[in-house]
């Protein structure tokens, strides 16, 4: 008799999950801009995103150039890439994870200094 709340619980569970539907595939080809804070102030940086399936390519105009985005992958409409950024003999790695919602993104940027949030719309041309 005491597995009788369990399994229902369990059953419960089960239909929650089964009931949750995953994200919808977004598409983040083309041209962005992206825009965060910095400790010398607000940085507004152009992307240009390739996508094949969930591989995503493109580069990054920084100040100093351009810059290659590595290990880019969107899952769902969870875009994650990374850019290495050269600094004299010195890298600094920036990791890239944001929410897409159509022509839209917002998350985070993780660097050796810590986590500054960022938001980011397509450029429609």
């Amino acid at each position: 008799m005491r597995r009788a709340p369990a399994v229902a619980a369990l059953f419960a569970a089960l239909a929650t999950l089964a009931s949750t539907t995953p994200a919808e595939a977004q598409d983040v080809a083309g041209t962005w801009e992206l825009s965060w804070e910095t400790p010398r102030g607000a940085q507004t940086v152009t992307f240009v995103f390739a996508q094949d399936g969930m591989n995503v390519t493109g580069t990054a105009q920084m100040r100093m150039g351009e810059v290659a985005i590595k290990n880019g992958m969107l899952h769902g409409d969870q875009l994650t890439f990374s850019l290495e950024l050269g600094m004299g003999d010195r890298t600094m790695t920036q990791t890239f994870a944001a929410t897409v919602t159509g022509d839209t993104l917002e998350g985070k940027i993780t660097t050796p200094r810590g986590e500054n949030p960022f938001k980011g719309a397509r450029k429609i041309t």
